[in-house]
């Protein structure tokens, strides 16, 4: 086999392959023998035809291009390891000359691991930030709790601001119906504030059967692009007004909800906080470490395929969001106004940002010699499995190549922000 190198920009090299026939023998027959399986001959059973008789009923050129994708995986991988090449993702493979009885010859543009000059991570410095929980905070949680606990009555009075309301809802802009803009039965609770900002001190006055028309605008940050600052008109209709009563702060209401008295709950309340606190701060820690040890490195310019393949892998992460909300892919970028490739450009800075973290991560497993074992992975297939044991298609998931390794890679970049956190965060 006869290779050549020819290095390409963006840290990508071409390789030139020539594979004597004689060479890919081996490949040819075993792909005839497949075929003859499919396809047997007569008077011989299933695989097992001289190969020169499946020449004959196939033609060698159909062997030929049947055998060409495991010609080319052993020959490229061959090509790779003798010039001694660290490569990443799939490469792209253009066949040049095939055909029976001469060699086969190809190119195969492929991505190099780019080298990294990483910074001195045990010099950076990280401190921990803790969290006060105020009585206040606490009290907030607790009249919550109470809220929850509401007992709500229908009433043929005005809306009161402790009441909730339910309404038939129409929003217009410019006076054309906004795309998902009705709802029908829609709560609205009076006292709550993460409605649009003066949508509850509309509904204030209103009884069971009121209709009352009214603009507000949209804050600049909302979720939907197409609405973000908006002035639009709104059409209500009142269909039911509900007092609500709140229990009494009494030990009744905290064994209500699982406590022993209301002292019982303040203190569960506090705990709950200080927990949730700290898991914030960890992943703050985190976010800050990566995005500093990223800062400080200097990187080989970036594949291409390196910042597609993690694109995808956003694409996939907010898909699957998506569904979990209900919310189509299709209807989410209509509502934002946005084509895919408008969102692939969105990705671009995130994507480069990530890639780089992989690349680091992967050179401080390297450097630190660190992997996952055996018995971590499958401690990690059992929890995977428990959490998701309704899902019908769990065990070929499990079976599949790519998860394994997403699980082994998951276990390693663990230990290494584990490892870090304990030498450099105080």
């Amino acid at each position: 086999m006869k290779t050549e190198l020819k290095k390409l920009p963006k840290s990508q090299i071409e390789l030139t392959i020539e594979v004597p026939y004689e060479e890919m023998n081996h490949c040819l027959e075993e792909t005839a023998e497949a075929l003859s399986k499919t396809s047997p001959l007569a008077g011989f059973r299933p695989g097992k035809a001289p190969y020169e008789m499946l020449k004959q009923r196939f033609g060698e050129m159909k062997i030929l291009e049947a055998a060409l994708d495991h010609v080319v995986g052993h020959t490229f991988y061959d090509a790779v390891k003798k010039h001694n090449l660290e490569t990443v993702g799939q490469p792209q493979i253009n066949v040049e000359k095939m055909a029976p009885g001469n060699p086969l010859i190809y190119k195969a543009v492929v991505a190099l691991l780019p080298k990294i000059k990483m910074a001195n991570w045990r010099s950076l410095k990280i401190k921990r930030q803790t969290k006060n929980i105020g009585e206040k905070e606490v009290d907030e949680v607790v009249q919550n709790l109470r809220q929850m606990q509401a007992k709500e009555n229908p009433v043929d009075r005005p809306s009161q601001k402790s009441d909730k309301v339910m309404i038939d809802m129409e929003i217009f802009l410019d006076k054309v119906p906004v795309d998902g803009g009705q709802a029908k039965g829609h709560a609205v609770y009076l006292n709550e504030n993460y409605y649009i900002p003066g949508l509850p001190e509309k509904l204030l006055d209103l009884k069971k059967g009121d209709t009352r028309e009214f603009s507000l605008s949209f804050p600049t940050e909302h979720y939907q692009k197409h609405l973000a600052g908006k002035l639009a008109d709104f059409k209500i209709t009142v269909k039911d007004v509900f007092e609500r009563i709140l229990p009494e702060l009494t030990d009744e209401l905290a064994k209500n909800v699982g406590q022993k008295d209301l002292a019982e709950l303040r203190q569960t309340v506090i705990n709950n906080m200080k927990l949730e606190a700290e898991q914030k701060e960890e992943q703050r820690v985190e976010i800050e470490l990566i995005e500093n040890l990223v800062k400080q490195s200097e990187f080989d310019e970036l594949p291409d395929s390196l910042v597609i393949n993690e694109k995808q892998k956003m694409f996939a992460e907010l898909k699957a969001g998506l569904t979990e909300r209900g919310i189509s892919f299709e209807d989410y970028l209509k509502n934002l106004k946005k084509t895919e490739a408008d969102m692939a450009n969105d990705f671009e800075k995130n994507a480069i940002e990530r890639a780089k973290t992989a690349l680091l991560m992967r050179e401080l497993a390297k450097e630190e010699k660190i992997t996952a074992t055996t018995e971590e992975h499958d401690k990690e297939i059992k929890r995977i499995r428990e959490l998701y044991k309704e899902n019908p298609n769990l065990e070929d998931r499990l079976n599949a190549p790519e998860i394994n390794a997403y699980i082994d890679n998951m276990l390693v970049n663990r230990k290494i922000i584990e490892m870090m956190k304990k030498e450099i965060v105080s």
